[in-house]
């Protein structure tokens, strides 16, 4: 298993090293002296099989990193939903450029270690040149190319620390490299913008005025009410079809189709009567619910930019996000006395801390709240 051996130098003077044979492999050790030499192989010897293989960098099953990746991402694909497998692709084919570009002679797993993945963090902070080739032609890439910002290559770092979490159970690496990396320093998260119910009426009625001299936004316009009446995501807005829809008893289904999977578990959804007014005043010949005006269906990032257009014409700042639709809705459905638990069904929470995150008082509610108590008056 190990044992020691010597080496002459010009000088004459001899070097001691402990030989180290481990499933295959061999690995020379450097000791100095005899006694070092004697008091390393005592040390080796006496260690668990998976902490000398970690001490010798060495594994049995040594794989190319691009070969496990595609192992790993069938792996994720039945597991996930396409839209995080997406993601989680786009994550490894990223990794994969960055080691082409700035270490190109790093191909398999074993030779990963954490300062590899430091590096991948800083690379990933300052060079450009890594995003515009990770991200090549694909669609609805920006021309002009920003860096990730550091909570992005935070996400990055925990997809790869799950893919070799995953090496590591099935003991095609012995350590993880990305266990002990800390993460980058985010700026304090946005707090969503809620809007007042007199906000609300703002927004919509701006959305309306701005979609009569721009037809291409009255899809938009409704598609607004809609989600402020249901709190649908943006994605389950516009992967809702007529399929899913039962005008009778008011009902829609939120449910995984081909090419979609939807957030949360598959759930129902009553509709209220400004929600159904809206399904009423569009055409259901087309198999999606929200279509734009060549017929096609309705994207999140179009649907954002109409947002944003209808905000700033309303005057309404800080509102740029088509998620803060389902915050209010959440909101307001409090502070209408709609208990908790009942949110979280509607939203396709499982858990209700959760919901907390969606549910918050505007100054006004608070303020009339206090009002209510007339202590000593």
């Amino acid at each position: 298993m190990a044992s020691v051996q010597h080496k002459v130098g010009k000088s004459r003077k001899k070097t001691y090293y402990v030989v180290v044979s481990l499933r295959g492999k061999q690995k020379w050790l450097k000791a100095g002296s005899l006694k070092d030499a004697k008091i390393l192989k005592r040390q080796i010897e006496s260690m668990e099989e998976s902490r000398r293989i970690e001490k010798l960098g060495i594994t049995g099953r040594d794989k190319r990193i691009d070969d496990f990746f595609q192992e790993y991402s069938e792996y994720v694909r039945l597991r996930t939903a396409p839209n995080t497998l997406k993601r989680y692709r786009s994550v490894l084919n990223t990794f994969i450029v960055f080691l082409k570009m700035f270490h190109p002679n790093v191909r398999v797993l074993s030779q990963l270690k954490p300062e590899l993945i430091v590096s991948y963090q800083n690379q990933r902070l300052e060079s450009i040149e890594l995003k515009t080739e990770a991200d090549g032609d694909r669609p609805g890439v920006h021309a002009n190319k920003r860096l990730p910002l550091p909570q992005t290559v935070n996400y990055e770092v925990s997809v790869l620390r799950s893919a070799f979490m995953w090496a590591h159970e099935r003991e095609l690496m012995t350590v993880v490299p990305t266990s002990k990396i800390k993460r980058l320093r985010t700026k304090p998260k946005k707090q969503p913008r809620i809007l007042t119910c007199k906000e609300c009426q703002l927004f919509l009625k701006t959305a309306r005025q701005l979609a009569k001299s721009d037809n291409r936004l009255k899809t938009y316009a409704r598609a607004f009410v809609f989600l402020l009446n249901t709190g649908l995501r943006s994605g389950e807005l516009c992967s809702l079809t007529w399929n899913d829809v039962d005008m009778d008893s008011g009902l829609i289904q939120i449910r995984a189709k081909e090419g979609w999977t939807p957030k949360s578990y598959s759930r129902e959804i009553y509709l209220n009567q400004a929600a159904l007014k809206v399904l009423r005043s569009l055409d259901n010949s087309q198999d999606y619910v929200f279509i734009d005006t060549d017929g096609h269906q309705l994207e999140s990032d179009n649907l954002r930019k109409a947002l944003i257009k209808a905000a700033k014409a309303a005057g309404l700042d800080g509102f740029t996000r088509v998620h803060d639709l389902r915050h209010t809705f959440a909101s307001l459905m409090q502070m209408q006395g709609v208990d908790r638990g009942t949110v979280a069904t509607i939203l396709g929470h499982r858990d209700l801390s959760t919901t907390l995150i969606y549910t918050h008082q505007t100054k006004e509610h608070l303020k009339a709240s206090v009002e209510k108590l007339k202590v000593g008056s």
